[in-house]
């Protein structure tokens, strides 16, 4: 029997059902590996699963071939805003030339006239105001600001309330964190108040609390010695959230827990060099699981480095000599004339990477020494040292909502 004329009609109007389409994770990972670096970011922020298979040792093993984690310096060049310092290989620089620069806001070079670098920690930079001369005062709630030159993102909020009455002769030291220390927010930013004898301790979150500061500690020299933290010093900061520096005086390691809020020391090693002198002749990281501390001392143009050992079930640790580098050769094809060398500033956290200065003959460059190759260059200093870590980048970020 043949179907009727609206049966045939109903049939012929029916919607037609389709499957989704999906495309194999494997093939998806293979276009992210040959991507640029904002595809390369914006893929890891989709999902967990497209970020774990990023990360995976094989797949990143790839990526980082062609887009490394790099030291580089923040400049106030419009042409060259990044100066890349480590590494200087093929891929590192046209990574840093084409996949980098591109993307540094082009407000970098007007935010760098108003504000100066006091701060800086992996990729992120802590400017405060400058205060200029016949210009009125700008609104309190813009005195500083946390920049990240990789995406743009500025988070401005006022300075903390102790430093409108702060000693000229004694400026506040700022020291920066990130969420790849373990905190919970995406920065935080320590400032250290020194007020003749006595000092106070606070402490800024980023957009969680709105840029709001809060007092966590005060106290006065013979508890911890505040005036002696090396200005724009990075701290050596360990997974339990111990702050740790090299001071300007004294022959310990001072000590900050962010969790109790308590000052206090460590033991130096037996180097032989002594940060009374006001030199610069250790220099303090950690391993790169952030669970031990390591210390570089120079004695003329030999480095010794040491490792702290485990603490032990009473408490107690050590140290052991991990290496010594003798350098002489290598500086000598740099510089025949070279006389003595110091560390300069901070390098990569966990010490891979040393910034070396000619202390008899200073200029506005440095001697970048890579620990591992033994390899040595000269480079300009900038502004502010950028240590742009692509995995650590990619673990904390947020995944789209």
């Amino acid at each position: 029997m043949a179907p009727s004329r609206k049966s045939r009609g109903a049939k012929a109007c029916a919607p037609e059902t389709r499957t989704p389409w999906k495309l194999p994770m494997d093939l998806l990972l293979e276009i992210v590996a040959r991507s640029n670096y904002r595809t390369l970011v914006r893929c890891a922020a989709t999902c967990r699963l497209l970020r774990r298979g990023i990360l995976s040792p094989l797949l990143y093993r790839r990526i980082t071939q062609a887009s490394p984690s790099i030291l580089a310096y923040l400049c106030d060049d419009a042409k060259k805003p990044l100066a890349l310092l480590h590494p200087t290989t093929g891929p590192a620089l046209s990574f840093c030339h084409k996949h980098v620069v591109q993307f540094l806001s082009r407000r970098a070079v007007t935010l760098l006239s108003r504000y100066k670098p006091v701060a800086s920690r992996r990729g992120l930079v802590a400017l405060a105001r400058i205060k200029m001369k016949n210009r009125p005062e700008a609104d309190s709630g813009s005195d500083m600001c946390v920049y990240d030159p990789m995406s743009g993102a500025q988070t401005f909020f006022p300075s903390p309330p102790e430093s409108r009455r702060r000693s000229p002769y004694r400026a506040p030291k700022y020291f920066l964190l990130t969420s790849a220390d373990g905190i919970d927010s995406s920065f935080l930013l320590l400032v250290f108040h020194d007020h003749g004898c006595f000092y106070n301790v606070n402490l800024g979150h980023s957009v969680s609390v709105s840029g709001k500061w809060k007092h966590i500690w005060y106290g006065s020299d013979d508890d911890f010695p505040c005036w002696s933290l090396k200005e724009h010093g990075n701290p050596a900061i360990l997974g339990s959230g111990v702050l740790h520096w090299l001071p300007c005086r004294g022959n310990k390691i001072v000590t900050f827990d962010l969790g109790t809020e308590d000052p206090g020391s460590l033991d130096l090693p037996p180097t032989n060099c002594s940060v009374n002198n006001g030199g610069n002749q250790l220099y303090l990281a950690t391993t790169p699981d952030r669970k031990r501390l390591k210390l570089f001392s120079i004695q003329r143009f030999i480095m010794f480095v040491w490792l702290q050992l485990p603490v032990t079930a009473a408490g107690g640790s050590g140290w052991w000599l991990e290496s010594v580098i003798h350098m002489e050769e290598k500086l000598r094809s740099l510089d025949p004339h070279i006389k003595h060398i110091e560390f300069e500033g901070n390098g990569n956290t966990t010490g891979e990477v040393v910034f070396l200065v000619d202390t008899y003959n200073r200029s506005d460059t440095i001697i970048v020494f890579d620990l591992e190759t033994k390899k040595m260059h000269r480079q300009k200093q900038g502004l502010s040292l950028l240590e742009i870590d692509l995995e650590s980048r990619l673990q904390s970020m947020k995944i789209f909502s």
